[in-house]
């Protein structure tokens, strides 16, 4: 590495000194950088402001694949997959890619990672929108899903990356909510300073502000390389907290406020080679942003004489230390102002403790952490916090943001479009009730482009096959709002779980309280996790399963109401603790998650293994969307999950802002829509199929055939209830793999006075004892619109309807209020249908 003056710079660990508490560190992360920082041996220039800018020539194809193949293995040894197939793979397909075309594109997961490891934050994949009114249309969300209501979330929305430096997508306000600022003939300013050049550009495109102090500034946005239209943001979407003072009533009569929401929309996100120039990223205010720099600056609202007189302090002599008192008296307000309205900040002092210890986990797990200690130095208070006394290292690594010139600057005009000159045709003014209609049109075209781009996943771990039919509903009934897919635990890729957006679990408890069998190694991947262990990619990594079913049992007791976690409103209330960083940071800190958990109340530790995903998942950082739902197959458990699908959707839908009443009636149609009837059911002659076969099927097991020897009641006579021990002809020599103590499931048949009574009943076609196929009615949901297709049932394959009575329906059982909905729709009885219908409406 070399630095400006082209000497080679020794690569050894440097020393970092904290003056107060006279600990040393040693930071050896920054012998990885290979940027140029403007310092030389000659000169330091650490307070230089304005790092170096990001060019607008696109890369070469060498500079592409050198830092390509750095944030590969960044992200491969983050999985714990570093030069594994995979790796390897990936790495020639991306060498294949950018010789080919110059560039290439991340995966959705690859995205997800890079922009959280330049920046903490959800992640917004628009790197399909190609148009002004798209970008418009995503960065409102954004805003909308940023706010929260006042509980700030930080996001970042990513656009289409660079190709040729001709076609850039640009974000052109250097915020994405800021107010303007006018200049008067005689010089002064209205509003605010630091907005006036950006003002006056967007009126000469149109604009037309109000001239007030506190006027929201229009989105000016470029898609293509295309010339910029300007968008109003809806006054509804910008929440704004008016500032008052606890003690001092005349501050609220100053008539000053500020918008809730801080997103830098100006910087470039630079990741793999990749340079996305419109990224805005948003986090939340430290009341010192607001108080000392946008409030009190010279430059910027200079309110800090008028707080001062006002105050009734002595502004002509420096020694009054006026402007001391007036600025801690501004930020009193500003933190006072934000907690009344519930909207998040973080003062000075905790977020001065919560970077100490962000810098001690980042020097323990990676050796090292870039540091500007100017920017991180508070404003006010300075020596009065830890960071001041805390020696620090800056040098810049990749993935990361860089600034980049201001786009009206660098932009090149179409013909006859000049920047300084009021064009004859102003661009064209779109407000969102006009962009709405148009997103709502095309989205019945493109299927909800925008919102399906949320995804959500879903996952199930089953025995008998009931989860994975609940979680397949789950999954469709997502599909109207967002990209939905539905997987088994075994299936799933433990490695992409920190950049889930949405996780919905859907799962069964088997035996004493432990995991199906297709979800252990999820479940001792969760318990890895936990215990801040490798995840288990290998025989080698295994964690003790018997440890992790200990685990299980114990972590199943704890109630939500007793993990903690921190409201960032707490941040008011006193310095932050280390158990509340770990809940706030933890790697599940940006997934939303919920789990609907099946079981049997007649067993002990019910609902055990969902419980166990719930709490692991609530610990590790993820945010909880609703309470595990226990739907227990002794009582209404059909109805248990409608409701709980139906209420995590809805907050899902709020969550992310996808709150469209078209979506949500859709779904309530989706929902009610389940009822049998005999236009979607139907039989079909086929081949039988083997009994065997056919249970395996139908159970998700290895099922085996062998002969019983005898049976015998151990329960006695007098006994309420039964245990049989059952003696097999042979089981050793059949090839079962099966420890002492380890279950045995036992398919056994209905008697056959119970079946021939049904089959008295039914009125068929067709022959009882011919084999036929059970088939179903499905609908999907397209561009085009509903498409029905007839699909063969995924658990009983062909067989007879005696077969099928006697074998695979266990006819015992009470009904579901499924199929007594059916029963009440082909009542001749008209009490008897009162009474089914009474049935299905209550919980049995």
């Amino acid at each position: 590495m070399k630095d400006h003056d082209g000497t080679s710079q020794q690569k050894k660990p440097t020393k970092l000194k904290n003056i107060a508490d006279k600990t040393e560190a040693f930071d050896t992360l920054h012998v990885k950088n290979a940027e140029k920082t403007l310092c030389t041996k000659q000169t330091c220039l650490g307070s230089i402001m304005q790092l170096p800018l990001h060019g607008t020539e696109p890369r070469t194809k060498d500079e592409v694949l050198v830092h390509a193949k750095d944030f590969l293995e960044q992200y491969f040894t983050s999985i714990r997959r570093l030069n594994s197939d995979a790796h390897r793979a990936r790495w020639e397909s991306v060498q294949k890619e950018v010789i080919s075309t110059g560039t290439y594109q991340l995966t959705e997961t690859e995205l997800v990672y890079g922009a959280k490891l330049a920046w903490r934050n959800a992640v917004f994949d628009c790197r399909y929108v190609t148009t002004t009114s798209g970008m418009f249309e995503a960065l409102c969300n954004h805003i909308k899903y940023a706010t929260n209501k006042g509980n700030i979330r930080s996001a970042i929305t990513v656009f289409p990356q660079r190709t040729d430096g001709k076609h850039d997508y640009r974000v052109w306000n250097q915020q994405l909510i800021n107010y303007a600022g006018y200049k008067n003939p005689d010089g002064t300013i209205i509003g605010d300073p630091a907005a006036v050049e950006f003002t006056e550009l967007c009126m000469k495109l149109g604009w037309k502000g109000k001239r007030t102090k506190f006027d929201i500034l229009p989105l000016l946005l470029s898609a293509n390389g295309h010339d910029p239209d300007y968008f109003d943001i809806p006054s509804d979407l910008v929440l704004e907290v008016p500032l008052s003072h606890p003690t001092y009533d005349w501050f609220e009569k100053l008539s000053l406020k500020w918008f809730a929401v801080p997103a830098v929309s100006g910087m470039v996100f630079d990741c793999g080679g990749l340079v996305f120039t419109g990224a805005p990223f948003n986090g939340w205010y430290m009341s010192t942003e607001i108080g000392c720099r946008n409030l009190c600056d010279a430059h910027r609202y200079n309110m800090l004489e008028t707080i001062a007189t006002n105050m009734g302090l002595d502004t002509r002599t420096a020694t009054s230390l006026w402007k001391d008192k007036a600025m801690v008296e501004a930020n009193v307000a500003v933190l006072h102002s934000f907690q009344i309205k519930n909207v998040t900040i973080v003062d000075h002092h905790t977020a001065s403790e919560s970077f100490m210890k962000h810098l001690d986990n980042e020097m323990r797990l990676r050796n090292g952490c870039p540091s500007d200690w100017l920017w991180i130095v508070p404003p006010i208070s300075g020596s009065a916090t830890p960071v001041f006394h805390q020696e620090m290292a800056l040098y810049h690594l990749k993935p990361a943001y860089d600034n980049q010139d201001p786009a009206w600057k660098i932009h090149v005009w179409k013909k006859g479009r000049d920047k300084k000159a009021t064009s004859k045709k102003p661009r064209r003014k779109f407000h969102f009730k006009q962009i709405a209609r148009a997103v709502k049109f095309t989205s019945k075209l493109f299927g909800r482009a925008l919102s399906r781009r949320i995804k959500a996943t879903v996952l199930f771990a089953t025995e008998t096959g009931t989860s994975q039919m609940y979680a397949e509903k789950l999954s469709e009934l997502l599909g109207h709002a967002f990209h939905s897919q539905v997987l088994s635990m075994e299936e799933y890729d433990i490695s992409n779980i920190e950049h889930e957006a949405l996780l919905l679990v859907v799962t069964s408890t088997f035996g004493n309280g432990d995991p199906p069998e297709n979800g252990q190694v999820f479940a001792q991947n969760l318990y890895a996790m936990k215990m801040n262990d490798a995840y288990t990619m290998n025989s080698e990594d295994k964690v003790n399963l018997a440890t992790s079913k200990s685990f299980i049992k114990a972590n199943s007791q704890t109630e939500v109401s007793g993990s903690k976690k921190l409201d960032r409103l707490d941040s008011l209330r006193g310095s932050t603790t280390d158990s509340q960083t770990e809940d706030t940071f933890g790697p599940l800190s940006n997934v939303r998650f919920a789990v609907f958990a099946l079981g049997s109340s007649a067993y002990p530790n019910f609902c055990a293994f969902g419980h166990y995903v719930d709490n692991l998942l609530g610990e590790l950082g993820g945010e909880r969307l609703a309470r595990v739902a226990q739907g227990d197959e002794m009582c209404g458990q059909e109805q248990t999950f409608r409701k709980w699908a139906a209420d995590t959707f809805t907050v899902a839908c709020e969550t992310f802002c996808l709150d469209d009443d078209d979506t949500l009636a859709e779904v309530a149609l989706s929902l009610g829509s389940e009822a049998l009837s005999a236009a979607t059911v139907r039989f079909m002659e086929a081949d039988p199929q083997p009994i065997i076969k056919a249970l395996s099927k139908c159970h998700n097991k290895n099922v085996t055939m062998c002969n019983m020897l005898r049976r015998t009641n151990l329960s006695g006579d007098e006994s309420g209830g039964t245990t049989l021990l059952l003696e097999l002809d042979d089981i050793v020599g059949m090839d079962i793999s099966y420890k002492p103590g380890d279950h045995l499931g036992v398919f056994a048949c209905n008697r056959t006075e119970l079946v021939d009574r049904i089959l008295r009943r039914v009125q068929s076609t067709f022959d009882v004892d011919t084999p036929i196929e059970l088939q179903l009615q499905k609908q999907a949901h397209t561009p085009n619109g509903i498409v029905k297709t007839w699909m063969p049932h995924d658990r009983y394959l062909p067989n007879s309807l005696r077969m099928l009575l006697t074998r695979f329906l266990d006819i015992t059982m009470p009904p579901t209020p499924n199929l007594l909905r059916y029963f009440a729709s082909i009542a001749t009885n008209a009490k008897e249908r009162e009474q089914l219908e009474l049935l299905t409406s209550v919980n049995m």
